[in-house]
């Protein structure tokens, strides 16, 4: 679950790119994402979603 914060100074930890607006989705597990990100991992399937949050924290097993 992700939750909607206003930090400028926050990267995205997929992209490497901070909002424009300032907007960053920081989830359960301490991972950043943009908008953009964000949403593209609201449209991905529910598997490759997993997948690319255990790569973001580092545990691909």
């Amino acid at each position: 679950m992700y939750e909607q914060l206003k930090d400028s100074n926050t990267q995205c930890d997929l992209c490497g790119m901070k909002d424009p607006e300032g907007i960053i989705y920081r989830s359960d597990n301490f991972i950043y994402l943009c908008s953009k990100c964000m949403e593209k991992i609201k449209t991905a399937p529910d598997s490759l979603s997993e997948t690319l949050e255990r790569t973001l924290m580092g545990n691909v097993l």
